[in-house]
């Protein structure tokens, strides 16, 4: 039986930590094959006290996985699983990419009723009415229209889903939902939507349809069999 010279003994014991130094950098870069359940959580806290979408560098900090390719896979993957899972919540994959964790837009008629302050306050009413008369209008004649709020406000108005943004040129141009028409009884065709609100102002719209939900939800309470 032949024996490994002491030597090539020497050399092997010498590469070996080289050796598994290479294996871990080569992983670390590679990532992780699922989310822990550890990083899933801190995933999932971050994403709700933000209350904004997040950049996937910040996802990164929060999960603690440095590959930023196998970390996109991995939120793609959260995505699904929270979104085939909860009924009201989902877990939104924005341009960029960002991630959202919100309410499904559908459910912003229900949770109105619960929340303890308008959905929307008064001036970002206002800046969705311009959307609604200039659509499609962008950003930055918003702004010269309505002031540097509205950045604020057009985040506000995307996330609940009233307004998207479709890239053109260097900018933006956003114009309203379907989910919006719905939740003020208006038309999908934006010359109609324009009519309409030209009678009669948003914000008055605003407050007759928060009224209508809360008769709705009042009769329904009233109408409950005794038990």
């Amino acid at each position: 039986m032949s024996t490994v010279p002491a030597e090539l003994n020497s050399l092997l014991a010498d590469d070996e930590p080289a050796m598994l130094q290479e294996e871990k950098v080569e992983a670390e870069e590679q990532g992780p094959v699922s989310l822990s359940r550890d990083a899933q959580a801190r995933v999932e806290a971050a994403l709700y006290a933000a209350g904004r979408p997040l950049t996937l560098e910040e996802i990164s900090r929060a999960a603690r996985i440095n590959s930023r390719k196998r970390l996109g896979q991995l939120m793609l993957d959260l995505s699904r699983k929270i979104n085939s899972t909860f009924a009201a919540i989902e877990l939104k994959v924005l341009e960029g990419p960002m991630y959202s964790l919100q309410l499904k837009p559908e459910m912003n008629p229900v949770a109105k009723r619960f929340a303890s302050k308008p959905l929307l306050s008064a001036s970002t009413l206002r800046t969705l009415s311009f959307v609604v008369y200039l659509q499609p209008v962008s950003a930055s004649e918003l702004v010269m229209r309505r002031g540097s709020q509205v950045y604020s406000h057009l985040k506000d108005l995307a996330e609940i889903g009233f307004v998207r943004g479709e890239k053109r040129g260097r900018g933006r141009v956003f114009s309203t939902t379907d989910e919006f028409a719905d939740y003020f009884g208006l038309s999908h065709d934006p010359d109609q939507q324009r009519k309409q609100v030209s009678k009669q102002g948003l914000v008055t719209k605003a407050q007759r349809v928060e009224q209508q939900q809360k008769e709705a939800e009042a009769q329904s309470g009233s109408t409950k069999p005794a038990v």
